[in-house]
């Protein structure tokens, strides 16, 4: 780490350095044309050049350390927008803190290769760039398919979210099937319990996404996303094609005996990406629907949508980094426009002074 740094990264420092030094040859220009109007004004009464000798205690140079002190000001002043950093320290960084669950679905549909490489690897990557875009919060993780479990708590430990995410498949849950509507209700039972453990209550700041193909097997997610939607934001992506996709059902899964003669999937299946269901879901919880696309578009409409929640305040963390200095420079150039004023209060005193010093010296006598 270096031991110098601003504000803005080192790479644009000749950007900055050249706006600034611009800023100070326009600063320069506009004082001296200042100057040129006042001697100007000067002339209309009396030649500039005889002003010395027919005004005892006149001197232009009485003048010369205005002009100084508000460049020196503005210089100053630039430095503290710069905020430059110096000297290490331990500092206490607060940070702002949402509570995010992601509710993923781990049926079988999500094997199907559309998109690439299959629905559930892209819902991975999609939850990864979220999480990275929000730092500060907290996340947590639901499978489902044709029942919920909580895979991951609530928590700041991104490293520890990320690999259990990694770990998920579609035989993580042990019921074939897809239930939203259960998925539903177990990330508001998540919720509650993380109230009864923190005793902290932040409906504004919590929010589910849920990441699915919108093949709804049994529940009514619909009606249940009304009482999701009074308790946290709900937002939801859709993975794949409303045109479908074949997805092949392993034998094993296929003799399953949890699973009821009217679900037992056929061998090969054709999994059609259900907007209209995953959209009337978004509504009835008062969130938005994004359908996944190949670059990060929808992962940015998401995160500029809780961008929009409330955050709660968490423990700070300390940190050992350059400490921000940019109230010196502030202050010097407080002391630069104070001593500006200050000299434009003595003005008239000096010229006293000079005046009652040429007068005991016997100068000569001004005319009018």
């Amino acid at each position: 780490m270096s031991n110098f740094q601003f504000i803005f990264p080192g790479a644009q420092i000749p950007f900055w350095l050249g706006a600034g030094l611009g800023l100070l040859a326009l600063g320069y220009w506009a004082l001296r044309r200042l100057e040129r109007i006042h001697h100007l004004r000067l002339d209309r009464f009396v030649s500039a050049g005889l002003a010395t000798r027919l005004i005892l205690g006149y001197d232009a140079r009485v003048r010369r350390p205005l002009f100084w002190l508000t460049l020196a000001g503005l210089a100053l002043l630039l430095l503290t927008f710069a905020q430059p950093h110096w000297g290490q320290a331990w500092v206490d960084i607060e940070r702002g803190s949402r509570d995010i669950l992601i509710v993923l679905d781990t049926s079988e549909s999500m094997n199907a290769a559309n998109p690439l490489p299959t629905r559930l690897e892209r819902a991975k990557q999609k939850i990864e760039s979220l999480v990275a875009m929000n730092p500060a919060d907290r996340f947590g993780l639901v499978a489902f398919s044709g029942e919920a479990s909580l895979q991951c708590p609530l928590t700041l430990d991104h490293g520890y979210f990320k690999s259990v995410l990694n770990a998920v498949d579609t035989d993580m849950v042990s019921e074939e099937g897809t239930d939203i509507a259960d998925a539903l209700r177990t990330a508001l039972d998540v919720f509650e319990e993380d109230i009864e453990l923190t005793g902290e209550e932040n409906r504004h700041g919590r929010a589910i996404m849920l990441i699915s193909d919108g093949e709804q097997v049994s529940g009514d997610a619909v009606s249940v996303a009304a009482e999701v939607g009074r308790e946290a934001g709900l937002y939801v992506m859709g993975l794949g094609d409303p045109d479908g996709a074949e997805v092949s059902y392993p034998e094993w899964k296929q003799g399953r005996a949890r699973v009821s003669a009217d679900s037992m999937p056929s061998p090969i299946h054709i999994s059609k990406l259900d907007e209209d269901t995953l959209s009337r879901i978004a509504v009835e919880g008062g969130g938005v629907y994004v359908r996944s696309r190949p670059a990060n578009e929808d992962v940015e409409t998401i995160h500029k949508e809780l961008e929009l929640l409330t955050t709660r305040a968490v423990s700070g963390e300390l940190r050992f980094s350059l400490v921000n200095r940019y109230r010196w420079p502030l202050c010097a150039a407080f002391l630069a426009f104070a001593a500006e004023g200050l000299w434009i209060v003595l003005m008239p005193h000096i010229r006293a002074w000079r005046l009652s010093r040429g007068t005991a010296a016997g100068g000569v006598t001004a005319h009018g």
